[in-house]
């Protein structure tokens, strides 16, 4: 682990069972943008929006015109809080609506729609006081957009795959999984306009700060009635509440967020713009920042030697994996055999060392680092490395095993497998990558299917493929927040893999408490790394510049990484 890791850990330590984010999601890249990890500012909300009225301070002013120039990588596939996955959607999303808290700079849990609320002394129920906020169309906030919101997620009809995040609360996973069809049911009451009750299934300490979680962000009933299906596909069929609201979508190419008027604490906001662009190319977005197009942007590693000696570099942690991901349910890799056959086929560590070539860490399981576990340990550190090693021989060995038992030949195999991912540089040298290796290593050359974001989760959904290269960031700071993804039936289990001592073992972390979590969590990591419904290959450095203009940019290592509510732009 580098330096620059480790002084990330006591963040990361403060934050244990406090930190749910807006989560990462299925990514589009490790890299797709300039914006993601670690808070930049260690002050609290109120300090922060002091620091930003007195940034003139020492000689240094606001800039006239307080615009700042992003790239968000792809087009966002899905802006409806209730239904998205991803995170490109979930960092603009989180800047144009807010939930009942928002995280700080540092990470604590702040403010935001709820001015304040009680706790139980039980654990199990908390009544949040909204304020007197306004949608972006004047009308006002109140507790029923919640309670429609957090409804409208369980609904079993919206088919939201992020709808076990609300499980915490009760009957909620009894409506979604239609046990009960009464949503009366479920522990969430707006008791008046203003007062909004949640009944818990069990105490849950990082319930408040779940709240921040983008599927808990409250959608306005009147525009879902209006827009139907349409709703979130451009920016009039929208209706925002959070520190921004999207001005300008020029689909593929462009979307601008511009200042919302009507946001609650709008005084704080100092951006009255956020200009970003869908650039994949890393080429064409190194030079967009030399030629001053991008006010910060991702360092590719054949641009690390440029940059990495310069006062604009940074190189920090993420808690995310990348990973070979398999279809279950496909008629070729619902054998086991062929499952560990590409696994022993890939060699992690020469990709990590050769292709990516920027401090990213050779992944031992599918947790990563930084995620807290037991004796003062991180998780990764419980579990060890359980994953197979690259191995040629019984790579082949694996494979001949399969294709036997599949009764086909190698020929026809290669004909009918192809590797889906997504476009772009990075995606072309990992698809090209692995490619090699499993042609070096098992004698076929497997065709290669790139594609846009939205178009691979279409795929995903719809169990059409048979191997692909996914990442998940963690949504929050506890191991959990990657080993649920794979329970029978899980609402983000893309491989469709099912095992029930796997579904068994989570169970039982997500009841229990102390060690036995922990130890039912390591269980479960060493059936995935025997079954193999997916192979992880490594977990990503996350470099980038950034002008030195440009502050107040929040970033965190797990959820939605990057806060732009408190960013400003100095003179320059």
């Amino acid at each position: 682990m580098r330096k620059s890791k480790w002084l990330l850990l006591a963040l990361v330590f403060v934050m244990v069972f406090t930190l749910a984010l807006s989560g990462c999601a299925k990514n589009e890249e490790p890299a797709p943008n300039d914006d993601s990890n670690v808070t930049e500012n260690d002050n609290n909300e109120e300090n922060a929006n002091e620091e930003q009225d007195t940034s003139d301070e020492g000689g240094e002013k606001l800039a006239e015109e307080q615009v700042l120039r992003v790239n968000w990588g792809s087009e966002p596939p899905d802006l409806d809080p209730q239904t998205t996955t991803d995170q490109v959607s979930f960092w603009i999303i989180n800047a144009t609506l807010e939930g009942l808290v928002r995280l700080n700079p540092d990470g604590t849990v702040g403010k935001g729609l709820a001015k304040d609320w009680e706790i139980s002394e039980d654990g199990l129920t908390y009544t949040f006081h909204l304020r007197d906020a306004k949608w972006s169309d004047g009308t006002p906030i109140t507790a029923h957009d919640f309670e429609f919101s957090w409804k409208r997620a369980l609904n079993p009809e919206t088919a939201a795959q992020y709808a076990y995040q609300l499980y915490h609360i009760k009957n909620a996973k009894a409506y979604n999984t239609g046990e009960i069809t009464d949503p009366s049911e479920v522990g969430i009451t707006a008791v008046d306009d203003k007062t909004l009750k949640v009944e818990l299934e069990r105490p849950a300490p990082f319930f408040l700060s779940l709240t921040s979680f983008i599927t808990y962000l409250p959608v306005q009933e009147a525009a879902i009635e209006k827009f139907g299906d349409e709703y979130a596909t451009d920016p009039e069929k929208m209706v925002y509440s959070g520190p921004f609201k999207i001005g300008e979508w020029q689909h593929e190419q462009k979307l601008v967020l511009v200042k919302n008027e009507n946001y609650w604490d709008a005084d704080a906001v100092k951006l009255e713009r956020i200009e970003g662009s869908m650039i994949t190319d890393n080429n064409t977005r190194v030079n967009l920042y030399e030629t001053g197009q991008l006010d910060m942007t991702g360092v590719p590693s054949e641009f690390l030697e440029k940059y990495q000696n310069t006062p604009e570099y940074q190189s920090l942690a993420e808690a995310t994996t990348w990973y070979l991901q398999f279809n279950c349910e496909d008629k070729y890799f619902s054998n086991l055999n062929i499952r560990k056959a590409f696994a022993y086929a890939t060699n992690s560590k020469a990709y990590v060392d050769n292709i990516l070539a920027d401090g990213s860490l050779v992944a031992e399981g599918l947790t990563p680092p930084l995620l807290p576990g037991k004796d003062g340990k991180e998780f990764a550190e419980n579990r060890g490395a359980v994953l197979p090693k690259f191995n040629p021989e019984k790579a082949k060995e694996h494979f001949e095993k399969g294709l036997e038992e599949l009764g086909i030949t190698k020929e026809q195999f290669e004909s009918e497998v192809t590797l889906v991912c997504g476009e772009g540089t990075w995606w072309s040298r990992t698809a090209q990558a692995v490619q090699q290796m499993w042609k070096q290593n098992l004698g076929v050359e497997l065709g290669i299917e790139q594609m846009t974001f939205a178009m691979r989760l279409k795929r995903y959904n719809d169990k059409d493929y048979q191997i692909t290269i996914a990442g998940w960031g963690g949504d929050y700071n506890d191991p959990m927040t990657f080993m649920d993804l794979f329970v029978t039936g899980g609402g983000n289990n893309d491989a469709y893999f099912s095992n029930e001592e796997y579904d068994r073992l989570i169970e039982i972390a997500q009841t229990g408490s102390g060690d036995e979590r922990i130890d039912a969590m390591v269980d479960a990591e060493k059936i995935l790394a025997e079954e193999l419904p997916i192979f992880p290959m490594f977990h990503p450095a996350r470099n980038f510049v950034q002008r030195p203009y440009v502050k107040g940019v929040a970033r965190f290592p797990v959820g939605c990484d990057t806060e732009y509510k408190w960013a400003y732009i100095l003179e320059h």
